[in-house]
């Protein structure tokens, strides 16, 4: 039975990012109980403040079993315990848990509106094209532009791992740097809740 969910939700999710074409990966999860980011098969790597994850296979314990909950021979954030949202271990303690694991930012599937209240401060889809077509820069990457919006800086802005449309600085609306030399940056077409 949680074969049959997991399909079904993996094919709503990726239904708009591609995922017919390739179908051993996804971008998003659900939040909402019951499913908490357990069918989440993406390949964000990092956690939610920015640490790299550390592979499961360096954990046998926890891969024994596992393999339904898409453990295996990588370090891709997951939810295998089914709490609350995706998580990964750490090399490293991380300062929200105080021990070597942390959550991850991982998009919300049904995330396609950021509310007028938050100025899409909330905005958690995958959109990663400005209004005029341009492709955002990864906000973990310093180039082409250098910037201080990163993981490491706005830990609770969901910029880890992606290149997706986000506020991270309280401004009128999500944007993004963008990949293009002459535009530093510009605003994304973003739908309001």
């Amino acid at each position: 039975m949680k074969l049959l969910i997991a399909c079904v939700f993996m094919a709503l999710c990726h239904k708009i990012s591609g995922w017919f074409d390739n179908a051993h990966e996804y971008d998003c999860g659900y939040i909402a109980s019951p499913y908490f980011q357990y069918y989440y098969r993406g390949t964000i790597a990092v956690t939610k403040s920015g640490i790299t994850c550390q592979n499961w296979s360096d954990r046998m314990d926890i891969l024994e079993g596992d393999v339904a909950a898409g453990l295996g021979y990588h370090n891709y954030c997951r939810n295998p315990d089914e709490g609350e949202r995706a998580w990964c271990y750490t090399e490293t303690v991380a300062e929200s848990t105080g021990e070597r694991w942390e959550y991850c930012d991982v998009p919300e599937c049904d995330s396609t509106c950021g509310s007028v209240d938050e100025k899409q401060a909330d905005y958690r889809g995958t959109i990663h094209k400005t209004n005029s077509g341009k492709t955002c820069q990864k906000w973990s990457e310093q180039s082409p532009y250098t910037h201080e919006m990163t993981p490491e800086n706005k830990p609770d802005s969901g910029l880890a791992g992606h290149n997706n449309c986000r506020n991270p600085d309280g401004g009128d609306k999500a944007w993004c740097y963008t990949t293009d030399p002459d535009t530093r940056w510009e605003f994304c077409n973003v739908d309001n809740c």
